[in-house]
């Protein structure tokens, strides 16, 4: 896949203002990735690197080159140039990760150059949050959006489970199980579609007839 089509989704997601829109771009990028760039893709529209940091501040973002006249960019390439970066050390190697920097930049178009220096700097701001990502993966998948939450809870990550959902659909989501020393992330309550409506079911809750008394200390 093309830079320059994440490039363009994560633009389209940032100009929607609804949910089901930025749910709709996100999907059909996914689609086109498939399982084997997949986490990779969800990882750049959620403003993320698989590689966490790399060592590149501000100033190596500073001078970007001319940029490139067409897209030839892959999101292979962009990924194997992020784990060489993250990679260099030892003297020299602020000068070096500039370097490969201003190579990377070098290949990009304008679009891409735009969109590579937000995501490196953490300004990638389009509204791709969690729950709209796990819904877009629902969508790209062709499973339940619940199914996809339980595996990310158990998963912790989302890029897996879009590999597993794209891949193997719902038998692949429900692979996914408790495992010990691997956190999950925590379930404090199910989704209401407003606020309205959490009261609503709040107050239809059923109360204990014998509260319990408060532990002394």
């Amino acid at each position: 896949m093309l830079l320059a089509e994440i490039a363009r989704t994560s633009e389209t997601v940032a100009g929607a203002s609804a949910r089901k829109a930025k749910v709709a771009a996100l999907a059909g990028c996914l689609r086109d990735a498939g399982p084997g760039e997949a986490a990779i893709v969800v990882a750049y529209l959620s403003g993320e690197l698989p590689q966490r940091q790399i060592g590149v501040g501000y100033a190596a973002l500073r001078d970007a080159p001319p940029p490139a006249a067409e897209p030839a960019l892959t999101v292979a390439d962009v990924d194997a140039a992020f784990t060489e970066i993250g990679a260099v050390a030892g003297k020299g190697s602020v000068a070096r990760r500039r370097e490969l920097v201003g190579a990377l930049f070098g290949r990009a178009t304008r679009a891409e150059q735009g969109f590579l220096l937000r995501l490196l700097s953490g300004e990638l701001r389009q509204g791709a949050l969690d729950g709209v990502m796990a819904e877009a993966i629902a969508a790209a998948a062709d499973v339940k959006a619940a199914e996809v939450r339980r595996a990310a809870m158990l998963r912790g990550a989302l890029g897996p489970v879009a590999v597993a959902a794209l891949a193997d659909g719902s038998e692949g989501l429900r692979s996914f199980t408790l495992e010990v020393g691997r956190p999950i992330r925590p379930m404090l309550a199910a989704s209401q579609p407003s606020v309205e409506a959490a009261f609503t079911k709040l107050r239809a809750a059923p109360r204990s007839p014998h509260p319990q008394p408060m532990p002394r200390g």
